[in-house]
């Protein structure tokens, strides 16, 4: 027996409902994941969420105005759904060819043909729209063509019951889909991945419409045609298709602004954003739900709608009045939670009631609309085509909104009087509605003068009485949970951008910082004389060290604006050119400014030229191959960044590298792991030839690659330019420090890479996007990675890589870099032993001397019996000792520490000792045959793990590196059994040991 559902109204609807919340969540999947696949072509997650936005609505908007303008013709229209649903997920299951395939061709073929960058910016957003928009219009049909089949079946009087019912189904199922897409979907499928669940729920979804259409379906209900009523319908239809359009773009206003704005509290991260959303599209499902009773019974639904714009109006000026409030409840959150991914869980719980308190009331009022304004044209007789012109006109307001507030209020207006100006639109609506349509001469004049006193008055108290205070906006309390920028500090600027509000805030210890979003992207210490940021010496090295490996450069491209100072740097050889600084927020070039005393040249060097656009397009547009390319974004865990880490973005540079240019990468090695880092060496691997890994600092990585084999670093050039003055400003002094930073090659860029063992961060697969914001929010650093300068042993001196500061060479008082304080501490820690006094170094002089007391506190044993655990703590003493000196003191100041120490002077010492002694001589000494000799003998000794587990590591590791330096890598990987066997689970040169074993298998 076949289900007919006009047999059976009151079962048949919550059929069409269930089904058509499937719909609704299938739809925002495909609009979540478009944003991901536009927003690695377009260059900036903003941009495509606006754009697949502003499409999904127009491309809705045309669907709907061909359902309104044809569909009475359509004998079923569930069936007719169900063909377009199968449509649908057939585009589904070939998008990402069809993306592969459009891209490739833009990038390869138009976009450089082009030539003209307005021309190419055109054609880049053409592409993108053709992407989507088929589908779109698709997805635009289908409300129309359900909501007119069911209201076919099921007779009149119940149009409100039934558009409701559906509006709020779609719209809980596309607030489902957000979160379905963001926290299941992409973490297991990536984005190919996804796109085929939402095809297949499209497939399941048309299946069952199929068989809900079985049977006749009766005719649509006619217009009313007599001329009487004409020119009143026609005056209704235009009322209502305007006020829906106004409505539907100041919702969107509101949307785009609320995201915005609570992105300077939560955080700018893909979970964060779709949380957002969907909090603001459960809003308005709650709406439709709350309205599909009460639209039916209302005897004037314009009226009402006039009352529902009033209060979506007030409740988003209310919305600001509370926004302050969510930075303050932020700063709760991350204090009162545990940085742990239970902590994570319950801070995107937190992120979501914070979002639905500002945003959900003003959605609630907007999901009532479109089913009255609907409603009211059904009941003066303008039959089924009204709810697709209705739908129609509603979403293109959408795209209006949404373009408006992007490239329009935001920017002109700030993020505060774009959301006042789209209130006063809604207002204003309400206020025209109930003066023509509330029944009742009296009632109607008292109801509108106390709804426009009401509106007027909440206008002027937001405009006059509600603050975006910069010093809260500027805070970037998500990430320590300060709710304000300090007191004394001085907020220099700050503006809303089309994709970011940027700030510039000047610290009470005359550090500047300039921040988007709240996040830092780059600090310069702007006092004479005060000690220099920690971003200072990753800002110089990145415009320096390409010189130091390209020898005559002359096209440059710095991704990334921030201070400037990088494209300072590069602009002190004379040898370039031009650079040509590619950054996609004007407002960050505009706020850079404050910083030019320092970096004069990015600004007034007529050799330097600023584009504000994508990196990837601009590249693309343009047949340059650069000598040297440096990358120096925000943060992977920053909603869109990631792309700039990704496989295919180093897959797209080499192309625009000359044959010898050189690429540097700055990678961020805070709120962030070894693993996560460990995707994006991945990533660049196979895109490279040849590597260099340097540590600018203790947060930060900086990788020089090439296609080719680079040469040796030429570090003294670099102080032979116009570059002297920026190094010393940031601490560094000789070409030695430079040196001292660099901690790898080709060789153990694969070694980590092979040992991290991650998979490629990808476009199609955004790791670094789902991830970073979990390491970020606990705290997380890469340290393996951040202490590879740091080992505790100099294996990296063994591999080829750094030696220790020679002579008197000086190292900063900064502490930037660990490396150089502990050299501080090693000297004076020597001259302690060798008898002599130290000078005064603060927290160096003060590690150094303490050490040296407890190595004094033994001389009490020498005449006394030297029992096992008086052997077991000078043992690990001297170990500890080793680790201190060894990797940063050169032989001729180690000669006093364990060659020839006078300070040990007990005679004899056990024979335990006098091994423990004999092995780090040797290693002072970098004697390899002793090395080996000495570490075989204290290996070969009977219980010596028993004595000191720190020793016979340091045993083991002596005898690989001298197999090493005897080119026998064969012994050296052998010996690592002896790993397991002696150190075992308390090994304290893990990292080191597995770095040295996956060194040796790679060849």
């Amino acid at each position: 027996m076949k289900l007919n559902p006009s047999d059976q109204p009151g079962f048949a609807l919550p059929l069409f409902i269930a089904v058509f919340l499937a719909s609704g969540l299938a739809g925002l999947i495909y609009q979540s994941i478009w944003s991901h696949y536009l927003g690695a072509f377009l260059g900036h997650a903003a941009y495509a969420q606006a754009l697949v936005l502003a499409l999904f609505m127009g491309g809705m908007a045309i669907g709907a105005w061909l359902v309104a303008r044809f569909g009475e013709n359509w004998r079923n229209l569930i069936r007719g759904y169900a063909l377009l649903e199968l449509i649908i997920g057939l585009a589904g299951l070939a998008f990402h060819w069809l993306y592969l395939t459009v891209t490739g061709l833009g990038y390869d073929i138009l976009l450089p043909a082009v030539g003209s960058p307005g021309l190419a910016a055109t054609m880049k957003w053409s592409l993108a729209a053709a992407l989507i928009l088929p589908q779109t219009i698709l997805l635009g049909a289908t409300f129309p063509l359900m909501a007119g089949g069911v209201l076919r079946r099921l007779g009149t009087g119940r149009d409100g019951r039934v558009l409701g019912g559906l509006y709020f189904a779609n719209s809980l199922g596309a607030a489902a889909g957000a979160l379905i897409a963001a926290f299941i979907l992409l973490p297991r499928g990536g984005l190919p991945g996804a796109m085929v669940a939402a095809a297949i729920i499209n497939f399941l979804v048309a299946g069952a419409a199929w068989l809900l259409g079985s049977g006749p379906e009766p005719r649509p209900r006619p217009v009313t045609t007599s001329a009487a009523a004409g020119g009143g319908r026609r005056r209704l239809l235009l009322v209502v298709l305007l006020a829906t359009f106004a409505s539907s773009a100041a919702s969107f206003v509101y949307e785009v602004v609320f995201v915005r704005m609570l992105g300077l509290a939560v955080g700018n991260t893909l979970h964060a954003f779709e949380l957002m959303l969907a909090s603001f599209i459960a809003g308005i499902a709650l709406g439709a739900l709350w309205i599909r009773q009460r639209a039916d019974s209302s005897s004037a639904p314009l009226a009402l709608v006039g009352i529902m714009q009033l209060l979506m109006g007030l409740a988003a000026l209310a919305a600001a009045a509370v926004y302050a409030g969510a930075f303050t409840w932020v700063g709760y959150l991350i204090s009162a939670l545990s940085p742990t991914d239970q902590g994570y869980v319950l801070f995107n719980a937190g992120t979501a009631a914070i979002a639905m308190l500002i945003m959900l009331p003003t959605a609630f009022f907007a999901g009532t609309t479109l089913p009255l304004f609907t409603v009211a044209l059904l009941r003066s007789g303008q039959g089924e085509p009204a709810i697709g012109k209705v739908y129609a006109f509603n979403t293109l307001g959408a795209v209006v909104g949404v373009f408006a507030a992007v490239h329009l209020l935001i920017p002109l207006l700030g993020l505060k009087n774009a959301l006042i100006l789209a209130a006063a639109i809604d207002l204003g609506i309400g206020v025209i509605l109930l003066w023509r349509y509330l029944p009742g001469l009296r009632q109607r004049n008292l109801t509108v003068t106390t709804a426009s006193g009401a509106a007027l008055a909440g206008v002027l108290a937001t405009v006059l009485l509600v603050e975006f205070d910069p010093l809260r906006l500027a805070s970037g309390v998500y990430r320590h949970g300060l709710a304000e920028v300090p007191e004394d500090s001085q907020v220099l600027f700050y503006r809303d951008g089309k994709t970011a509000s940027v700030s510039v805030v000047r610290n009470p210890n005359g550090t500047v910082v300039i921040a988007t979003n709240g996040k830092v992207d780059a600090a310069i210490q702007m006092d004479e004389g005060a000690p220099a940021s920690g971003d200072e010496p990753t800002m110089v090295m990145l415009g320096s060290l390409p010189l130091a490996y390209h020898p005559a450069p002359r096209k440059a491209a710095v991704i990334g604006f921030g201070s400037g100072l990088t494209t300072h740097v590069v602009l002190g050889d004379p040898a370039i050119e031009r650079v040509d600084s590619i950054e996609i927020e004007s407002q960050m070039v505009a706020g850079a400014r404050h910083f030019h005393r320092r970096v004069p040249r990015a600004f007034e060097d007529p050799r330097s030229v600023i584009h504000i656009d994508d990196a990837k397009s601009f590249l693309a547009n343009r047949q340059t191959r650069y000598d040297v390319i440096i990358s120096e974004p925000s943060n992977p865990w920053i909603s869109g960044i990631g792309a700039l880490f990704s496989r295919e973005f180093y897959e797209f540079l080499p192309r625009h590298l000359a044959p010898d240019g050189v690429f540097v990468q700055w990678i961020q090695l805070y709120e962030i792991d070894d693993f996560l880092v460990g995707s994006i060496l991945s990533a660049m691997a196979p895109a490279f030839a040849d590597f260099r890994i340097y540590l600018a600092n203790d947060s930060d990585m900086l990788i020089v690659a090439s296609s080719g084999r680079m040469g040796a670093a030429d570090h003294e050039r670099l102080f032979e330019l116009d570059l002297a003055a920026d190094f010393a400003l940031a601490g560094i002094e000789r070409p030695e420090q430079l040196e001292f930073r660099r901690v790898g090659d080709a060789r153990v860029f694969h070694a980590l890479t092979r040992m991290l063992r991650q998979p490629a961060h990808s476009d199609f697969h955004p790791i670094l996007s789902l991830e970073a914001p979990r390491t970020r929010f606990r705290g997380l650093r890469a340290d393996h990675l951040a202490g590879m300068p740091d080992l505790g042993v100099p294996l990296l001196e063994w591999l080829g890589h750094r030696q220790p500061l020679a002579g008197e060479t000086t190292t900063a008082g900064r502490e930037h870099f660990a490396p150089e304080f502990n050299t501080r501490v090693a000297r004076h820690l020597a001259e302690l032993l060798a008898g002599g006094a130290i000078t005064e170094d603060g927290r160096a002089s003060a590690t150094a001397l303490a050490a040296w007391r407890r190595l004094a506190a033994f001389r009490q044993w020498c005449d006394a019996d030297w029992t096992p655990d008086r052997q077991q703590w000078l043992l690990s003493e001297l170990a500890t000792l080793a680790t201190r000196t060894i990797p940063y003191a050169d032989p001729e100041r180690l000669q006093s520490v364990f060659v020839d120490p006078a300070w040990l002077d007990c005679d004899p010492l056990p024979d335990v000792l006098e091994l423990a002694m004999t092995l780090f001589g040797a290693l002072s000494a970098r004697d390899w045959q002793a090395m080996d000799l000495a570490g075989e003998n204290w290996l070969s000794m009977e219980r010596s793990i028993e004595m000191s587990m720190e020793v016979s590591a340091w045993a083991i590791l002596a005898r690989q590196a001298a197999a090493i330096q005897a080119n026998q890598p064969e012994q050296a990987a052998a010996l690592d059994a002896l790993w397991n066997e002696l150190v075992g689970i308390g090994d304290p040169y893990h990292f080191s040991r597995h770095l040295l074993l996956n060194w040796l298998a790679f060849r």
